[in-house]
């Protein structure tokens, strides 16, 4: 009985293919990529247009490279934002972002041609804070950015219920002199994404806060802890799928997700020295053919980070992640409850040309993980995975 598998692997399973997206939401109102575009500016409006095209090869072990059915993969794909913001009076300004991905024609690989990444409208209150509504990430999430430095395989111990930009959210976004802080709200809706399946939210909560120390030694030091909570419509729970190929007929859904985060980063990822490290802990309630109790899956573990970019732009990152994953059968049953172990070692090299063109190289190692157990709770591989990438900006 695999039951364990499915719970974790959900949890995890987008966290393979993971991408620098969270800086960008450091900066919610004006999150078009830096070299975006603007143009139109007049009046107190602007519009800007921005986006990037990639191309990346992984190896067998990798999860685009499965999804790919092929022993080295290549992956083609694109994203193309667009950003307006415009001067209500003195205190006030309003902004709308969206973006787009775009893939190759590829679906098995990338999925679909084009879907919406990311969309929301807000209000900037200058150093009130910010409010926006759409479709975008949820407040924790601005807790993951400090071990989110890697291309693909690291950032492991990210709970992947905030790595989806999911629709229906409110939120609020305070930074200034040091202090952030951010509360969000989901409401209702079906067909929305919740740890990188297709899920139907009864709502949703989550908060985050912190502090930034400006040139402490090396760069900025920076503390933030954050809470999520994810509901599912009691009639069709938050995720629902068949887990015959685990070796069980039937349905499973989950109840809820609860995750709990902690960070701290000191530096910078764009020069020089650049340290991170991150705890996570969380927690989902799985039910299976709609019974009344649920299996308890609990992931804890932490990451570290360190780095350093030289000033021709190559920079060079490694870390580890430790990742403690169970699963516990409500009635005891041991045919129903395990455990593993998860140990990896990222590294990435990126080598910035210009502001607009960047070129990489990444693998990831295990570091002696309990079993292979543990790689199917992060997608079912073993092994080292490696991938290569360029990227141009716009």
């Amino acid at each position: 009985m695999q039951l364990k598998v499915v719970a974790a692997n959900c949890i995890y399973r987008k966290l393979n293919i993971m991408k620098k997206s969270l800086l960008a939401l450091a900066i919610i109102a004006a999150s078009t990529t830096a070299t975006a575009a603007t143009v139109y500016d007049k009046d107190g409006t602007s519009l800007a247009v921005g986006g990037r095209v990639q191309a990346v090869v992984y190896n067998g072990k990798a999860d685009a490279a499965e999804i790919a059915e092929h022993d080295a993969g290549l992956v083609n794909s694109a994203r193309l934002n667009i950003e307006g913001n415009t001067k209500v009076n003195d205190y006030v300004s309003a902004f709308a972002f969206s973006e787009w991905n775009m893939a190759d024609g590829n679906k098995s690989a990338t999925g679909d041609s084009i879907n919406t990444r990311e969309q929301y409208v807000g209000a900037d209150f200058g150093d009130f804070g910010k409010i926006l509504v759409g479709k975008t990430y949820d407040a924790a999430n601005e807790v993951l950015a400090a071990t989110d430095v890697f291309e693909d395989f690291g950032a492991r111990q990210q709970g992947s219920i905030n790595n989806d930009r999911r629709t229906g959210m409110f939120r609020y976004v305070y930074d200034n002199n040091g202090f952030f802080g951010s509360v969000s709200y989901e409401t209702a809706s079906d067909e929305t994404t919740v740890a990188g399946q297709d899920a139907n939210v009864e709502g949703g909560f989550a908060a985050a806060a912190g502090y930034t120390i400006d040139n402490v030694v090396f760069g900025p030091l920076s503390f933030k802890a954050g809470y999520s909570y994810v509901k599912g419509q009691d009639d069709s729970d938050v995720l629902k799928g068949s887990i015959t190929k685990y070796g069980e007929d039937g349905t499973w859904g989950f109840d809820d997700f609860k995750i709990i985060s902690a960070s701290v980063s000191w530096g910078s990822t764009d020069s020089g020295l650049y340290l991170g490290a991150l705890y996570n802990t969380q927690r989902a309630k799985q039910r299976l053919d709609g019974a009344q109790s649920s299996y308890k899956n609990k992931v804890k573990g932490y990451e570290f980070v360190v780095g350093y970019t030289f000033d021709n732009g190559v920079g060079l990152f490694t870390g580890y992640n430790f990742t403690d994953a169970k699963t516990v059968d409500p009635e005891a049953d041991p045919s129903r409850s395990d455990s593993a172990i998860y140990r990896r070692v990222p590294v990435y090299v990126n080598y910035a040309i210009n502001d607009n063109f960047n070129i990489w190289g990444e693998a990831e190692f295990d570091a002696n993980s309990t079993s292979e157990k543990d790689h199917q709770l992060q997608g079912g591989e073993t092994g080292t995975m490696l991938s290569a990438g360029a990227r141009y900006t716009f």
